[in-house]
């Protein structure tokens, strides 16, 4: 199988006003895309890309608790099934939205949804859909996956995060780099809106696992993902994981960092967050 030159994870809150509910970032999806075409033009043509939802789908999910999905034992409800259903509306209203600018900057762009194709049992996925990915990868072209509903083998169904599904993929195809673009600079020592907050140029990674410095994150109340918990998770699992093997860099998408850390993988200091390990 041919390499994979990087996964490049698109934030939701860098596409989308988290806060207002289906409200695109039209420039930021046009940087993004911008970002992409670049990446192609440089030979670097095998790069899967999966976005965050944002302002689509969390409220959806939320307002109908389909990230809970059934208790134990019990059918879903009408109202469990019409939430999954509005909330997959939702997010794949996105995921064309963000198929539709990479095919007009040139990218050979492929929406591909994970429901049906990825499942889990108690929010943990037991079957990962990478077949189609590899299929649509080896076809020439470049697959698009987004946050998504998923039907889970305990309580009927939970929201699958962009961010499980790019640790899933690092593993399986060993990019050359992953890349987390945000709506921020990257990683801080606590909520960058937080009086004191500093970006965290490098976090390292000790042998239980733990990171220094610490980090203190939040969560919106609609985000039924995690936030930037999971994401500093996954990426650190990425790292770790591949014993370094794959490097991880989140930085803005709409700076001058994006387009380096895409192309090259390097980020000076101020522009981002990358991993290593304790004592290296």
């Amino acid at each position: 199988m041919a390499v994979v030159d990087c996964i490049l994870k698109l934030g939701g809150s860098a596409l989308t006003q988290k806060n207002q509910r289906e409200t695109l970032k039209v420039e930021s999806l046009q940087r993004a895309a911008a970002i992409v075409a670049q990446l192609r033009g440089a030979g670097k043509s095998r790069c899967i890309i999966v976005h965050g939802a944002g302002s689509f789908g969390h409220f959806q999910a939320k307002e109908k608790n389909v990230a809970s999905g059934a208790s134990a034992g019990s059918a879903a409800s009408d109202n469990l099934r019409q939430g999954l259903c509005l909330t997959r509306l939702s997010v794949t209203k996105l995921n064309h939205l963000v198929t539709e600018e990479l095919v007009k900057c040139g990218v050979p762009a492929v929406g591909l949804s994970p429901f049906g194709t990825w499942k889990t049992a108690c929010k943990n996925v037991i079957h990962a859909g990478v077949e189609a990915v590899r299929d649509i990868l080896d076809a020439g072209y470049i697959p698009v996956l987004h946050g998504d509903c998923a039907l889970d083998a305990e309580q009927h169904c939970c929201i699958l995060s962009g961010d499980t599904i790019i640790e899933v993929l690092a593993k399986t195809f060993s990019p050359k780099r992953v890349v987390f673009l945000t709506d921020v600079n990257g990683i801080y020592t606590c909520p960058p809106a937080t009086p004191g907050a500093k970006l965290v140029d490098s976090i390292a990674i000790a042998p239980d696992g733990n990171i220094k410095p610490p980090v203190l994150t939040s969560t919106l109340p609609h985000d039924t993902t995690g936030g930037v918990s999971l994401k500093l998770q996954a990426a650190v699992n990425i790292f770790s994981e591949s014993h370094g093997a794959i490097p991880v860099l989140i930085c803005k998408l709409d700076s001058e960092a994006a387009e380096r850390a895409c192309l090259t993988g390097e980020l000076k200091e101020g522009e981002g967050t990358k991993f290593s390990f304790v004592g290296r």
